[in-house]
């Protein structure tokens, strides 16, 4: 069998394969929270077997910079420019001792003084920094995505804002470590219809559409349930601003229906899962439910990719996700995984697929196939070598 490393040799023996790497992801530093673990799986884990030296920055802590994407983040220079400097001489040594041949980061703006990327790339060393809020949190990335050597991002309807400041980029699907996707396809569906996460956006609507469609999703995540995470309607603005917001701004309906909506749903709700509870729990479903809409800056919901759409196929799950032009540029909508336009399609499907167990079977392994064969590191680390 070929190492993962010669796997990327022989997908790209013309490029110049990254080898030597300083990694840094904010999210696995800071002391509590769900993308910690996903991204030191996802990120860290998956590069060490693909590289020569991966660096890290152990021992750092950006607990400063993760106060939440809807409040203000206050000033944070002062512990941006400490943090910047520490990096800055761990990225040093690194070079010195090692000779790198890049820098590979998953940033917000904020977590890092652009002079330390200038400093970084004068050294001759490229800074790829991957983003994946850029349809609704654009100006959170675009003073970085300014000074990097390139910026990664999966949703294409972002391409035109990356184009606009002249600026390198590549817009590509998230990279999976495939030693974290073991194969959970359905065995026996005695769930018919699941949904794994939080209840953000506007997730309690869509589900409560399902339910009126005659369509039972089990749920299962953080904050789905009393004591095991903020409540779903938890908000930290002043309820004199809320109740200004709900008045005057767009999303009037969707807030009144979430609320009508809740009624019904929250019968369908579990807990988080546990690692141990996860597969099996996976394994019992004949479709996994994917709601991936966000908030632009105009307050509009729209659907883009998401981590677990590529996930999820990864996983051999029968994936029904709402259509986007990302996902058909990913796999091959019918095949690989299936998708969705409204919510009584959304329902219509499931039915179909609950009808059809062994092509919903097939769909999951060809999801799954395709995830392996598309969108890992190793594939992914030879088209950013070749952008660069």
């Amino acid at each position: 069998m070929k190492s993962a490393k010669s796997v990327v040799s022989t997908a790209f023996s013309e490029v110049k394969i990254p080898r030597k790497i300083f990694a840094l992801s904010p999210d696995c530093h800071v002391s509590s929270g769900y993308y910690r673990f996903l991204w030191r799986r996802h990120i860290y884990d998956a590069l060490r077997p693909l590289t020569e030296i991966l660096i890290t920055p152990e021992g750092m802590n950006f607990d400063w910079a993760r106060q939440g994407h809807d409040v203000d983040t206050g000033p944070l220079d002062e512990p941006r420019a400490t943090s910047s400097e520490r990096l800055w001489k761990m990225i040093s040594e690194a070079h010195q001792q090692h000779g790198l041949d890049a820098v590979i980061s998953y940033c917000f703006a904020w977590d890092v003084d652009p002079e330390l990327v200038k400093r970084t790339i004068q050294r001759g060393i490229p800074w790829i920094n991957f983003f994946c809020d850029s349809t609704h949190m654009f100006e959170k990335v675009e003073p970085l995505a300014r000074v990097v050597s390139l910026n990664w991002f999966p949703e294409s309807a972002a391409a035109g804002r990356y184009a606009a400041l002249g600026v390198p980029s590549l817009c590509a699907p998230y990279a999976m470590n495939p030693e974290c996707l073991p194969d959970l396809g359905c065995r026996t569906p005695e769930v018919p219809m699941a949904f794994v996460g939080l209840p953000s956006s506007n997730r309690i609507t869509q589900l409560g559409w399902l339910r009126l469609f005659g369509c039972r999703v089990t749920i299962r995540g953080r904050s789905w349930v009393a004591n095991d995470g903020p409540d779903p309607f938890h908000s930290a603005k002043p309820r004199s601003e809320r109740i200004w917001q709900a008045l005057f701004k767009r999303g009037l309906v969707e807030k009144a229906l979430r609320r009508v909506f809740w009624q019904f749903v929250r019968a369908q709700t579990g807990g988080a899962l546990s690692d141990e509870e996860f597969g099996p729990f996976i394994q019992r479903c004949g479709v996994v439910l994917g709601l991936n809409q966000g908030k632009d800056e105009q307050g509009r919901f729209m659907s883009y990719m998401k981590f677990r759409d590529v996930e999820f196929p990864g996983y051999g799950c029968c994936y029904l996700t709402e259509h986007n032009e990302d996902v058909p540029r990913a796999f091959e909508v019918g095949k690989e995984i299936l998708t969705y336009r409204t919510m009584w399609e959304a329902a219509d499907n499931t039915r179909r697929m609950l009808r059809e167990p062994e092509r919903a079977r097939l769909i999951g392994q060809a999801g799954r196939a395709r995830v392996m064969r598309s969108h890992t590191w190793a594939t992914r680390l030879g088209e950013l070598a070749a952008k660069l």
